[in-house]
């Protein structure tokens, strides 16, 4: 009993192998992968754009602008972020 758990743990074997089953295609994860960053790059900028919006609003009607620049140091950053990514020079050949 003693002798088979230490045999098997100095086997490199792994202990739980995953198996994938014939039904799950592997070449569409990229595709997965894509449309997942798609729907979060589009989440992000349609709920920091609503919520700029809405305290914008809010600052308007109020004369208090304190919320705005709340929301816009949270939301800038990951706006910058987003746009920097799509819209950089990285792997752009540019002189």
């Amino acid at each position: 009993m003693w002798d088979r758990a230490w045999t098997r743990s100095r086997n490199s074997e792994p202990r739980f192998r995953p198996r994938i089953g014939r039904d799950f295609d592997l070449e569409e994860v990229h595709v997965i992968d894509a449309r997942t960053r798609g729907f979060l790059s589009r989440f992000i900028a349609i709920g920091a754009g609503g919520a700029v919006a809405i305290t914008g609003g809010y600052g308007l009607a109020s004369g208090n602008y304190l919320a705005v620049e709340v929301v816009w140091a949270v939301a800038g950053p990951m706006c910058g972020a987003m746009i920097t990514h799509y819209f950089g020079s990285a792997g752009k050949d540019i002189p």
